[in-house]
């Protein structure tokens, strides 16, 4: 989701102009590991989702390879991530009690923990500067949180308007992403019911599963009749990545986990 999925771009590792370009090492520092925290914070919260009973009892018997699997390790992945970071943050004066060595040891353990593009890699080791050497990393963690905040707003907004729109066209300015935050307090709260397309869905259909923030959309065929029972739907859905058959609740309040594929008029057929 965050450090995991960093883009390779690097336009904003050497802009000197911005407001990293005069801040001390010792101030760069804190907001790495303050944007770390947060950063490693935030793929626990896309990651660990609770499962169902149904999802647990699909675990049981999956795959290793299938998608819940592999969403399942890359919980763990995060999870371990966070723990080694708070063990070095709360161990760093004993690791490094010179500033140089803890401004090496801060940069350098970040774009591990963050899973930094090779190419921002290969500028930090190219730069002797250790203080130039965490602008680079912070810079970097930056990108990273900007990019995720306006996925979110965009989700966000997106499903507000029951439709997939351009998130192109999403503004992600820090006006907006209040406006946007503050939006969310408007919505209605109570028990969604079943929406109507609901009754489309059968054996054959081609369908489009939002699995986590880590998988995102998944593309399969109903290879099933869908059963319902009580007030959820449940649809046996064959996956196109790997084959895998899962059986998943259609329920009123997680129907935007579910559409029609991409491309498509918009209608289950």
């Amino acid at each position: 989701v965050l450090g995991v999925q960093a883009e390779e771009e690097d336009d904003d590792d050497d802009d000197d102009d911005d407001i990293y370009a005069t801040l001390p090492a010792k101030s760069l520092i804190q907001q790495i590991l303050q944007s770390l925290d947060t950063i490693l914070q935030k793929e626990i919260e896309a990651t660990a989702a609770p499962l169902s009973p149904l999802e647990q009892s699909i675990l049981e018997t999956a795959d290793t390879a299938s998608p819940m699997m592999q969403a399942i390790q890359r919980q763990f992945d995060a999870e371990e991530r966070l723990a080694n970071f708070q063990v070095f943050r709360n161990s760093l004066l004993d690791i490094a009690s010179d500033a140089r060595d803890r401004a090496f040891c801060v940069g350098m353990m970040a774009a591990e923990l963050a899973n930094l593009p090779s190419s921002t890699r290969v500028k930090m080791l190219e730069t002797v500067n250790g203080t130039h050497r965490l602008r680079i990393v912070m810079r970097k963690l930056s990108s990273i949180l900007a990019m995720d905040s306006a996925r979110r707003v965009a989700k966000s907004l997106s499903l507000q308007g029951g439709g997939d729109g351009d998130v192109k066209d999403i503004k992600t300015d820090l006006k907006s992403l209040k406006e946007a935050e503050e939006s969310k307090k408007d919505l209605k709260v109570g028990k969604p019911s079943l929406p109507q397309w609901a009754g489309q869905i059968q054996r054959g259909v081609r369908v489009e599963y939002f699995w986590n923030e880590v998988e995102g959309w998944c593309l399969g065929t109903v290879c099933e009749d869908p059963v319902k029972v009580l007030d959820e739907v449940i649809i046996s859905v064959k996956f196109d990545d790997d084959g895998s058959i899962h059986k998943l609740p259609l329920r009123g309040e997680d129907k935007a986990r579910w559409r029609p594929p991409m491309g498509d008029t918009g209608a289950f057929d």
